[in-house]
């Protein structure tokens, strides 16, 4: 049914459904004024909490915690509001007695919806996003004024310690946190360091610093080279010489007599004396004694053959020794002075048999010049194979240089890059450790009690006018749908708007109802239906 109420329909209906209309307003206001006295008085006890701004300047100590205070007092509202904690003041200040017959939650719950915190922010203008929280209040609510503000009290408290103890615990986090970190770096840097004089130690012929001093040498090398081959040249051509003259000097040729044409003259005479005298004749007898010196002449004597053997012997360990792949200097230099002393005796017997003329001095002496030149084409022979490994090494050192020194510039940048973030972090560990000791001397940012609770001296709830103001407000709101909805049950004729509605057409004329002069009055008499036509 889609009907309009008119200003006089509804007054209509007021007048016929009085009865409705006063009957929940007369029950529902006395019951509820009576609840509303019984009401138990409640207690709020309320205390204030400053932001103190940081003491010393930011610009010069910087705080580890960066979270503004609006963040931080609902964190800690929300661990202040833990189960245990709020169970635990609960049971010191005994807001629930045994004989209330609570459960845990219920009671958490209660203390949850008793405490208040609200923030106070600062009028003036700031950045975007920017925290103006300057102030907070906490309040308590309880039945006891006594125990209202020792517990908004003890919840004050909390806030200041756990306030404390959160940023302290942060900056001690931080100090901690890049102390560990610092001491990481520190042993990676020790590796570093370590790798890297590992990988100098693997490479330290080819060393980039050395590279200078490597070219240096090699062309040192080269030169010594160069001469080293020259003085052989020239020792080969002095021994083929030597060797020459010996030749010459034995076969007697060069006009000269010779061992050789001695010996064989003589080895003609003694045959010639076996054909006509007996080898005891005294003639053929010194014939054979001469052809024995000569002999012993042109054959080297024992004691040369041994200093011959020893000095080939002493030659051929040490080119063994140069020709290892770790050569042993302290075994090359002991086999060099061995063969040194075998030749000195080799020159020495030579002289000695020369000047007793057991041998031919001038053989002897072209001997003895021949073993010094032989002596010496093996010593340049050594040294320039010496010389030419020396060079090969030189040349791959020079060669695996810009290898080595890649490989060492990456170990650096690593090493650099380390030590760089090592520096930081030290620098970072440095400011944490002064914030930790700014905030262990709570001169940074900080809670302090502006005001603390007292004792409420009347109650904050119930508000008893207030609550019967909307008790009668509610009982005719409940009075005028009761009777709107008697009304829309019992439906009849109100008015001419109601008549215009149902004819679809306004009446002609509307006549007043006229009560009877002996019609009864009072509640009666509203609840008659005005006359339509």
């Amino acid at each position: 049914m889609n009907e309009e109420f008119s200003l006089e329909d509804v007054l209509i209906i007021l007048r016929r459904r009085m009865l409705y209309f006063l009957a929940p307003i007369i029950t529902i206001v006395p019951i509820g004024l009576v609840i509303i006295m019984l009401l138990p008085p409640r207690y709020t006890a309320f205390g204030k909490i400053l932001i103190d701004s940081q003491q010393i300047p930011q610009a010069w100590v910087q705080s580890t915690v960066n979270s503004y205070a609006e963040e931080r007092i609902q964190k800690i509202k929300q661990q202040v509001l833990t189960r245990s904690l709020l169970l635990e003041i609960a049971e010191k200040y005994q807001l629930f007695p045994k004989e209330s017959g609570l459960t845990q939650s219920e009671r958490v719950q209660r203390m949850r919806s008793a405490l208040d915190v609200n923030i106070i922010r600062s009028n003036s203008r700031q950045k975007r996003n920017a925290d103006n929280t300057i102030a907070f209040t906490v309040a308590f609510t309880d039945r006891s004024p006594s125990k209202a503000y020792q517990v908004a009290n003890e919840f004050m408290t909390l806030f200041l310690s756990e306030d404390v103890r959160t940023r302290t615990e942060s900056a001690s986090t931080a100090t901690e946190f890049f102390t560990q970190e610092s001491t990481r770096l520190a042993s990676l840097i020790d590796q570093t360091e370590a790798r890297i004089a590992d990988y100098k130690a693997k490479n330290s012929d080819a060393l980039p610093a050395d590279l200078n001093l490597h070219q240096q040498s090699l062309l040192r090398a080269q030169q010594d080279l160069a001469n080293t081959q020259s003085q052989i040249s020239i020792t080969e051509e002095d021994l083929s010489s030597v060797q020459t003259q010996i030749a010459t000097y034995l076969s007697g040729s060069a006009g000269q007599s010779g061992p050789a044409q001695q010996l064989a003259q003589l080895r003609t005479q003694l045959a010639t004396l076996r054909t006509e005298k007996t080898d005891s004749h005294p003639d053929v007898i010194a014939a054979k004694e001469q052809i024995r010196a000569l002999q012993s002449q042109l054959q080297p004597s024992p004691a040369i053959r041994k200093l011959r053997a020893d000095l080939a012997d002493a030659d051929q360990a040490l080119r063994a020794a140069r020709a290892k792949d770790a050569p042993d200097e302290a075994e090359i230099t002991l086999l060099r002075k061995q063969s040194a002393e075998i030749r000195e005796q080799l020159s020495a017997q030579f002289a000695r048999e020369a000047s007793s003329g057991s041998s031919d001095l001038v053989l002897a002496q072209m001997q003895s010049r021949m073993d010094m030149d032989s002596n010496r084409l093996e010593q340049l022979e050594d040294q320039e194979t010496d010389l030419k490994k020396r060079i090969a090494d030189l040349q791959d050192a020079i060669a695996r240089t810009p290898t080595v020194e890649r490989g060492l510039a990456a170990l650096t940048r690593d090493y650099q890059n380390i030590v760089n973030q090592y520096d930081a972090l030290k620098s970072k560990q440095s400011a944490a450790v002064l914030s930790e000791n700014l905030e262990g001397d709570q001169k940074a940012e900080k809670f302090s009690i502006l005001e603390s609770a007292q004792r409420p001296d009347k109650p904050t709830k119930p508000n008893r006018p207030q609550l019967a103001f909307l008790l009668i407000v509610a009982s005719i709101a409940i009075g005028a749908a009761f009777a709107f909805l008697i009304e829309l049950l019992f439906s009849s004729l109100r008015g001419r708007h109601h008549v215009t509605a149902l004819a679809g057409e306004p009446p002609i004329a509307v006549i007043p109802y006229f009560a009877a002069e002996n019609a009864r009055r009072g509640a009666l008499a509203f609840m008659r239906k005005p006359k339509t036509a």
